[in-house]
């Protein structure tokens, strides 16, 4: 074996040109791969921290109408799900947002809320001090007021300072004393807040989420099983939502509920299988240079055979070199994944990425690099070596076997290039649809016009703000000085809804008598709302800002919400009932005294896209804000130039108010929906990226195949030219030859195409775009005819330049 390898470093060493481009064809591919992996490694595989997190399980329902993998439950539920014997523990989370004020700036960030065994649950150790335990729950179930830390938040309030511990924070109008921080990359449903103790007050309504461990030896199955007939016995509690239809229960493993589960997943699944075709591009390439070598290396193996050489010596040798040049390519790939690797991060959506992922080139990473690298020095030798195992003695000593191990190795190198188009062709298609879907869903129509229109939050603090009135009366006040700033074209203030989102709520309408649990989602906006967003008016009118102050129970509704009645009957005048506007769902939401559900519909507006840009308007009712009073409203204004000039007008209005209110996350509407297309733009991005890899790589190869072709047959081409043949004739000839194999890859890249498409179906997420789109295959189609005819020009021109004299005497 060493003998093998001293060899083939001499080898590697003597033919400099071709190691240095197999090297690097080799490292694009290995390094592309590399990088997928650890992205892939980093998000999917182990993107958390916490103890054995392939044991954690979250419960969810499955029913005809929803399908949830994480619901909320009610405290109460959490503390019965406790009890269950198939269950070695369990842990509840409630997220949230608190108010920092006191002798820190005032500002907004994640407040969790954790039972307090969640520490020792996930079984991650502080970096200072200690974490929430049991003991930090009261005896009559109220939680002490202590808070530990994230690292980010310990970095930004106190510059990462030791004698942090003991020190307290104003969170939400209470004192908090900071116990611990946590390490960097520990970030339970936040990386930049806090966590505190979750209390088991009875009366709290907070709803929270559970997650879970089996007891050892219990299956999921059975779990399920006792999960279910809680659920049943939890269904005559109207606050645990539990639908009225048939339902399944669910335990799902957490690392399968990741922020990357969704799309972010199918995404790096896609991708992941592109660097793998643009691996198999590579080593068609770097196998067509192996046989080439192995033509030239023909004399050289028929006298290894002819002294005693066995043929497995033979292949042993050449794998031996091809491995060692594959793991060359590697060691420069890693340097390429390294620097990919950051790119892929820079591209990512953070929303589409769990808090605690380390997206890096670690221990794993390289051995995967080394993994693939071995393999693939495997994959494109092996051909090589077997056919250069294969020699004529008698020929190849006579040095006129040239012909007939070129004509061999010919039909290999033309099948390995038809492999090359057509893998490439696969990628390009792929790209192009992903491209034309990310047009489209640029151009959809929002329904509403975000030019010139900025969103931003303004949380009260919930104590010195505990009144329905006052928090009314707040954003009366901040409303009315907004829209008298010069350059403000129209401003409102919500709850939600601006544009996307708003909580959804159970509904039903006087006239009609349906027992079926239906859902539309409220808007609880201002009486500019549509002005503000340059929504229509179809039928009706816009809420009155006299209705809004009054708080009256009237309201707006989508056109899509209008088709709810019988077709032909107008909804305007007819009541709705809004079981959330009696009821509110939320955390500390606060209503008028003696809240009633029904409202009087005034008006019919547009459709706007207000859940995804993908998906058509769901069903909403537009209400006074007036009728909802969160601690936290939205505030969004037109202007008539670029609206984030205005923030620091808007920021001085709501310090005028109240010097420990404030502004937080101003955006734009265009930014908004900037990181909602984001997810589609990454994976578009990276697909074009590896496509056009694999359009350069298998151009590469059809240029060293006719290159090698005029090689072999110069002196043909002299004979022929001797004979009278014009140059046009013989640049015809060897373009042919070109075209003939860039047509066999098209054709079979093309039917590999439309079968891959359909097959991956809705992974590739496509908008708007059909999987047989004719457009995509046509554009395709012509860059790989007039890119190949420029690869196939150069050795048919050069070809033309051949002096019959000279090619007459060519060896």
């Amino acid at each position: 074996m060493f003998q093998d390898i001293r060899y083939g470093i001499r080898m590697i060493l003597k033919h400099k040109g071709f190691t240095a481009v197999a090297v690097l064809t080799l490292a694009l591919g290995i390094g592309a791969t590399t990088a997928l992996f650890s992205v892939v490694y980093g998000v999917l595989i182990n993107p958390y921290p916490y103890a054995k997190p392939g044991e954690i399980w979250t419960p969810g329902l499955r029913s005809v109408n929803s399908n949830q993998t994480m619901r909320p439950y009610p405290l109460s539920a959490f503390q019965e799900m406790s009890e269950l014997p198939v269950f070695s523990d369990v842990m509840a989370t409630s997220p949230g947002n608190v108010l920092l004020t006191g002798e820190h700036a005032p500002e907004t960030f994640g407040g969790i809320r954790v039972s307090g065994n969640a520490f020792n649950f996930l079984g991650v150790p502080p970096l200072l001090g200690r974490t929430i335990q049991p003991s930090d729950i009261r005896s009559n179930g109220e939680p002490e007021p202590v808070a530990v830390l994230t690292f980010r938040r310990w970095q930004e309030l106190f510059s990462g300072d030791p004698n942090t511990l003991g020190k307290t924070l104003r969170l939400n109008d209470e004192v908090y004393t900071i116990i611990g921080v946590m390490p960097p990359r520990f970030g339970w449903w936040t990386d930049d807040g806090v966590w505190m103790p979750l209390g088991l007050n009875s009366k709290d309504s907070r709803m929270v989420f559970p997650i879970v461990r089996l007891k050892l030896g219990v299956s999921a199955a059975a779990a399920e099983h006792e999960l279910h007939a809680l659920h049943l016995a939890l269904a005559v509690n109207p606050q645990a939502r539990i639908p009225n239809e048939e339902f399944a229960t669910k335990l799902t493993n957490y690392l399968d509920i990741t922020a990357a589960s969704g799309e972010m997943r199918q995404s790096l699944q896609l991708l992941f299988g592109a660097v793998g075709f643009l691996l198999l591009i590579a080593c068609a390439n770097v196998a067509n240079l192996q046989l080439a070598k192995a033509t030239a290396r023909a004399r050289e193996m028929s006298i290894r055979l002819a002294i005693g050489a066995g043929r497995g010596q033979l292949v042993r040798q050449l794998l031996t070199e091809s491995v060692l040049l594959s793991l060359l390519g590697g060691l420069l790939g890693l340097l390429f994944a390294y620097w990919i690797t950051q790119l892929i991060v820079t591209w990512m959506p953070a929303n589409y990425v769990p808090n605690e992922s380390r997206i890096e080139v670690n221990n794993q990473v390289l051995i995967f690099c080394i993994g693939v690298s071995v393999l693939t020095g495997i994959l494109f030798g092996l051909a090589p070596a077997l056919q250069s195992s294969r020699q004529n003695l008698v020929d190849s000593l006579k040095d006129e076997g040239r012909g007939s191990s070129a004509g061999a190795g010919g039909k290999a190198r033309s099948f390995l290039v038809i492999v090359e188009v057509a893998l490439a062709v696969v990628l390009l298609v792929s790209a192009s649809l992903m491209i034309r879907s990310f047009v489209a869903l640029q151009k959809v129509d929002l329904g509403f016009q975000p030019e010139n229109v900025m969103s931003a939050s303004v949380p009260l603090p919930p104590k010195r703000y505990a009144t329905w009135e006052q928090r009314n009366r707040f954003a009366h006040d901040l409303l009315e000085r907004v829209r008298n700033t010069p350059g403000v074209v129209a401003a409102t203030i919500g709850n939600g809804g601006l544009p996307f989102g708003g909580p959804a709520s159970i509904y039903s309408i006087d006239s009609q008598s349906d027992t079926d649990t239906r859902w539309i989602m409220i808007h609880a906006v201002g009486a500019d709302y549509l002005s503000t967003l340059g929504i229509p008016v179809l039928r009706g009118r816009m809420l009155t800002e006299r209705e809004v102050d009054a708080a009256d129970h009237v309201a707006v509704i989508n056109e899509v919400a209008g088709r709810l009645w019988p077709h032909g009957e107008n909804p305007v005048g007819q009541r709705i009932r809004l079981n959330e506007l009696e009821k509110p769902g939320g955390q500390g939401i606060l209503t008028p005294a003696n809240p009633s559900p029904y409202v009087t519909v005034v008006g019919v507006i547009g459709n706007t896209r207000n859940d995804d840009l993908r998906t058509d308007s769901q069903p909403a009712a537009l209400v006074p804000y007036t009728l909802r009073a969160p601690s936290s409203r939205t505030l969004a204004i037109r202007s008539q130039g670029d609206p984030l000039k205005l923030v620091n007008s808007l920021r001085r209005y709501v310090q005028e108010l109240d010097g420990e209110v404030p502004l937080t996350a101003p955006t734009t509407l265009v930014e908004v929906i900037g990181v909602r297309t984001a997810q589609p733009r990454f994976t578009m991005v990276l697909f074009s990226l590896f496509a056009v890899l694999g359009l350069a790589l298998a151009l590469a190869g059809i240029y060293s195949v006719l290159s090698y072709l005029v090689a072999m047959r110069t002196r043909e081409i002299g004979v022929r030219m001797a004979l009278g043949a014009q140059r046009s004739e013989i640049l015809r000839l060897i373009l042919r030859s070109g075209f003939r194999l860039v047509g066999a890859g098209l054709i079979i890249g093309i039917l590999a195409s439309f079968a891959t498409v359909r097959l991956l179906g809705s992974k590739l997420n496509l908008f708007q775009v059909t999987a047989g789109d004719p457009g995509s295959y046509l554009s395709v189609a012509l860059l790989i005819i007039v890119v190949a005819a420029a690869a196939c020009l150069i050795p048919a021109r050069r070809a033309t330049r051949i002096d019959p004299m000279v090619a007459l005497r060519y060896d």
